[in-house]
Order: C-alpha cells, then sequence, then structure tokens
C-alpha cells in the first residue's frame, strides 16, 4: 500500500480531559461489557409514566442550535431534542461499535465502497408536525461544511463528496474513497430542520436567538430555559418512533462548581451527578438513599513528556522516569482503586488495543541503572543526578483546578526524588497551562485525554510538517510510526488497520514519549429513586426514555 503524504491524511480531533472543568461530562452509569439486572418494578409491577428527574452539573445549553455549539453538555442535551441517522453503540471492546437505526430504518453500502444509501422512518415528524425528509439530511450536510457557520466536527464531513436526495425517504452519501468510518462519518451530527431553518442565511446563524426556534424532533422537547439557572425538557407526547418516555421531565440545573452539586446530591434536591471524585463518591455511596455506580471510561491520564528538552530526548531517561513512578500507587492514593494501569496510546478496553503489551515495570533500582547508562549520575553527592555539569530537574506542570492531578504531580515528586531525579511541580490556570503546552514552553505535563471510539492516531503521534495542525505537543517524531499511521489512514477496512496499529502501539510504548499512568473510572451519584437508567459512553442520557421514577415504597 502506498503511503499518502502526511498533508493529504484527515487527523481527527482528541477531547482534552480537564477533569474538574468538564464535570458535566459523564460518560456513562453502566459499563458498556456488563449486563445490568433489568430495573425494578414498581409497586404496581410495571415502570410508571410520570414524575420529573433532576441532574446537576457544571454546564449549561449555550445554543439550541448543535452546530455552534461549542461543549459537550450541549452537546449531549441536544441529542435528545434533535434527532440523528442512527445511534452508536457500545461494543467497541472486540471490533468496532455497531449502530442502531434511529431516524435510518437502515442503510446501504454500494458495491464499490463509495456509496451508502440511508432508508428514513417514514413515520418521523418535526414538533410542528412537518415530516423529517432526506432534504433535511441534505440541509443538514450543507450545514456542517459551511465556512460561515464553522461547526468544530466538520473534519468528519471531510471525505464526504455529495449528499444526494433520491426521494422523500432515501438519501444517498457518495464518498472520495472507501474507509472504514463511512458510517461513523455520515451520521456525526444531529439532523436540524429545513423548512424552519433554511430561510436563515448562513452569515447570520450566530447573531439568530435559536432558543426561540427550536422545532425538534426527539423523544422531548424544550419546555423552558433561564441561562445558568434551570433547563427543562418535557416528554413529546407526538413522538413517532414506538414507546414514548416514561419521565414527564427532566431538568437539568448547573452550578457554578462541584461543592453544591455534591451537596444538593446529598440533600436529595437533585438526583444525578456524573463524575464525581473518587473522595466524593465515598460520601455518596454511604448514603442509603443514593448509590454510586463506577465503570471504567475511555480517559486516560498520562505525563507528556517534552521530547525537545534536551534530558528528556533519551529514550533511556524517559523510560527510567516511567520505571520510576509508582502507578499503582496513584491508583490506589489518588483513585482510591477507580481506576486501571495505563498501558500505551489506546486503552485496553477498545478493539484496536494490543493485548500484547504490559505496563513498563515498576522498578526503582532498574531505573537507576538505566539513568547511569544514559551518563546520568550523583558526582558532587547532593542527592540529585547531574551530568556534564547540570542536574538531572524538570518543572511538572498540571492545572490548578484539578486536584487529582495536583496529587499525582506531588506523589510522582516523591518517587522521582528517591531515584535522583528532581520534579518541581506547578499549579497554573488551564488556560495557562494549554497556552504554554501549545507553544512547547514546558518540559513535562500531567494531564489526560479522552479516547474517541474512531481510532485515529495520528494527531498525537505523527510529526507533522511545520505549519501543520496537531496536537503532538510534545515533539514525538519516529519515522516508522509516521509510515505506520499514514498507512493506517488510508486502509480501506478495520482488518487492515489493526496490525498496523498494533505496531504503532510496541513503538511508541517502547519510545516511552508519554509515562502512560491509568485508565480513569466514571463514578457517577444517583438517587435510588432514579430507575432504568442504562447510561454508557457513548450519551449519558442513552436510553433516557426507559427511566423513570420509582414509588416511595419501592426505593431500599
Amino acid at each position: 500500500m502506498r503511503a499518502a503524504h502526511p498533508s493529504r491524511i484527515r487527523w481527527r480531533r482528541m477531547k482534552r480531559l480537564p477533569r474538574r472543568l468538564v464535570l458535566g461530562l459523564a460518560i456513562g452509569l453502566i459499563s458498556a461489557c456488563a449486563n445490568p439486572a433489568p430495573p425494578p418494578a414498581t409497586g404496581n409491577g410495571a415502570p410508571a409514566r410520570g414524575g420529573t428527574v433532576v441532574v446537576g452539573g457544571l454546564g449549561d445549553v449555550l445554543s439550541w442550535n448543535p452546530y455552534l455549539a461549542e461543549d459537550q453538555t450541549t452537546v449531549e442535551i441536544l441529542s435528545l431534542v434533535y434527532p440523528s441517522l442512527a445511534v452508536e453503540q457500545v461494543d467497541y471492546q472486540d471490533h468496532p461499535p455497531s449502530f442502531a437505526p434511529s431516524l435510518a430504518t437502515g442503510w446501504e453500502p454500494s458495491a464499490d465502497g463509495l456509496e451508502l444509501t440511508f432508508s428514513l422512518d417514514p413515520r418521523a415528524r418535526w414538533s410542528d408536525g412537518v415530516p423529517v425528509t432526506a432534504e433535511d439530511v441534505a440541509f443538514t450536510f450543507r450545514t456542517q461544511r459551511d465556512p460561515d457557520v464553522a461547526w468544530l466536527g466538520s473534519d468528519a464531513k471531510d471525505a464526504i463528496l455529495e449528499v444526494a436526495v433520491v426521494d422523500a425517504h432515501t438519501v444517498r452519501f457518495r464518498f472520495d474513497r472507501a474507509y472504514p468510518y463511512q458510517l461513523m462519518d455520515a451520521n456525526e451530527g444531529p439532523i436540524i430542520p429545513a423548512h424552519a431553518w433554511g430561510g436563515i442565511p448562513y452569515p447570520q446563524w450566530r447573531d439568530v436567538d435559536w432558543g426561540e426556534r427550536v422545532v425538534s424532533a426527539g423523544p422531548f422537547r424544550k419546555a423552558s430555559h433561564r441561562p445558568q439557572q434551570e433547563l427543562v425538557l418535557e416528554r413529546s407526547d407526538g413522538y413517532w418512533r414506538d414507546g414514548r418516555p416514561y419521565l414527564d421531565r427532566v431538568i437539568w440545573r448547573p452550578m457554578p462548581s462541584r461543592a453544591p452539586l455534591l451537596a444538593q446530591l446529598l440533600t436529595g434536591d437533585i438526583d444525578l451527578v456524573n463524575g464525581l471524585d473518587p473522595a466524593d463518591a465515598e460520601r455518596v455511596a454511604a448514603d442509603p438513599r443514593l448509590r454510586v455506580v463506577g465503570f471504567p471510561d475511555r480517559g486516560y491520564s498520562q505525563i507528556r513528556w517534552n521530547l525537545r528538552r534536551p534530558h528528556l530526548a533519551d529514550r533511556r531517561v524517559r523510560r527510567a522516569l516511567t520505571m520510576a513512578i509508582d502507578r499503582q500507587a496513584i491508583i490506589d492514593v489518588v483513585y482510591l482503586g477507580r481506576a486501571r494501569p495505563s498501558v500505551g496510546p489506546v486503552i485496553s478496553a477498545m478493539w484496536a488495543f494490543n493485548r500484547s503489551l504490559q505496563p513498563v515495570a515498576f522498578d526503582p533500582a532498574g531505573a537507576r541503572r538505566l539513568l547511569a547508562e544514559a551518563g546520568w549520575i550523583d558526582s558532587d553527592g547532593d542527592g540529585t543526578l547531574d551530568r556534564d555539569g547540570v542536574e538531572l530537574a524538570f518543572e511538572l506542570l498540571t492545572n490548578s483546578e484539578n486536584d487529582l492531578r495536583q496529587d499525582i504531580c506531588l506523589l510522582v515528586e516523591q518517587n522521582l526524588a528517591r531515584v535522583g531525579v528532581a520534579a518541581r511541580p506547578r499549579f497554573v490556570e488551564w488556560g495557562t497551562m494549554l497556552a504554554l503546552e501549545t507553544g512547547g514552553d514546558f518540559d513535562a505535563i500531567v494531564s489526560g485525554w479522552i479516547e474517541p471510539t474512531l481510532i485515529d492516531l495520528g494527531p498525537l503521534w505523527h510529526s507533522a510538517p511545520p505549519g501543520e495542525p496537531t496536537l503532538n505537543s510534545v515533539g514525538y517524531a519516529n519515522p516508522e510510526v509516521d509510515r505506520l499511521l499514514e498507512a493506517a489512514a488510508e486502509a480501506a477496512t478495520f482488518a487492515e488497520q489493526k496490525p498496523l496499529f498494533d505496531r504503532i502501539q510496541e513503538l511508541i510504548v517502547d519510545d516511552q514519549p508519554y509515562t502512560f499512568l491509568a485508565e480513569t473510572e466514571r463514578l457517577v451519584g444517583i438517587n435510588a429513586r432514579v430507575r432504568g437508567a442504562v447510561i454508557n459512553d457513548a450519551s449519558p442520557y442513552f436510553n433516557l426514555d426507559e427511566w423513570y421514577v420509582a414509588h416511595e415504597a419501592d426505593v431500599r
């Protein structure tokens, strides 16, 4: 296979993981690979209709137009209001995620692999009674690609040449080549109403009050919204799919910080809080009216080593630093056991993970030997290793809003001091840290990533040419990794990609541009009266239409 030039590779974005800043970014209640028992029935033997569930979080809906949304909370809530062609499932452990029908009742690829044809549900209606048609899908695609709209997810549409209306309930996507993620790309982004929004010129979109123009087609519809105070969605009794939500309404209450979220969960004023810290989760678990559900999410924490720094450019030094850090202690002390060791650039729950890899062993004595091999010894007896008159010392940066990361920095400082390395923790505001990282003005950073189900390692690990957009802030450059990444980006099937991904992971783990710390667990506090919730990392509200409120007598 001929590898494409890197300027032609369509790398995808990854989401940063500032835990305290995106507490509202909940990725689930129950593990995708678990088989939870059916929810307990209400007193009359079946889930009852009616009732309200109150969700607390740090975020609010910032725009009622999903293509002007720039935050995860807005995206998640609007997914309940606007329909999608299909619903991504969370069965990605052994193979890429599958999709279940939603607005589309099915889809069919062409023989040449360049087209996907979707059949739309003829029952689908917007909240004003107008049918949802193929023209809405085509209008959505035009919106997604329009430069005046400047949708943040527009890169998912780069390989789509056109979206053609075949008839009212049939739409055809044509791609510029065959590749594995066509269905994911076609499905990315909700469908919006052409009849209600199509007459508004795109250059005017950012001046429109979209809260006054909501025309929905989801299981819930907007009832009221007082920004930064309360958002109410009510059941859409005219919802066109089989079944309708049990709940009358769902209320979101944004809070300025995590403290009132926890307090109101404990008092019963809020029914659900996503993304608890481990210490907070212990307090919630001690309350018999509440329960904590945790599961491994797609996030992992790491130390990013700036390879442009001379003392960190040596692979032996980076490996020694990893060997000197007690990652199990970080899991036990910082995460209170609510995490597992991270191995490499693909999380262990993902189909693309190289299962032959093992975490680098904690071995302080071996770390000292490896550092000595690289020329670092304590020549003056002051306890810090040095070479050519320069001490092995560096600044360890993280964001001040994140208590967990600060605790990690302090533990790492202690671990490295035992092998003669001086790490100096520095805590700065998130925006400052991001600016320092983007500018390459750092030694090492404790941070994290949320890994998308669309496996694309290029943005983090390809040594992009100067001027090309990249998330490779550490300056990692391995020609063999570059070659394999380019081949994976051009592969036509998942089967072609898997051995390439396996080898890429082996090389990155060997090079240790990051010290991979822990695959974190998502913790959710929920009131025992809320039943039927099977939320997963596709969406925190994956089956919200099946949630219900138990009778008081059923709450144990």
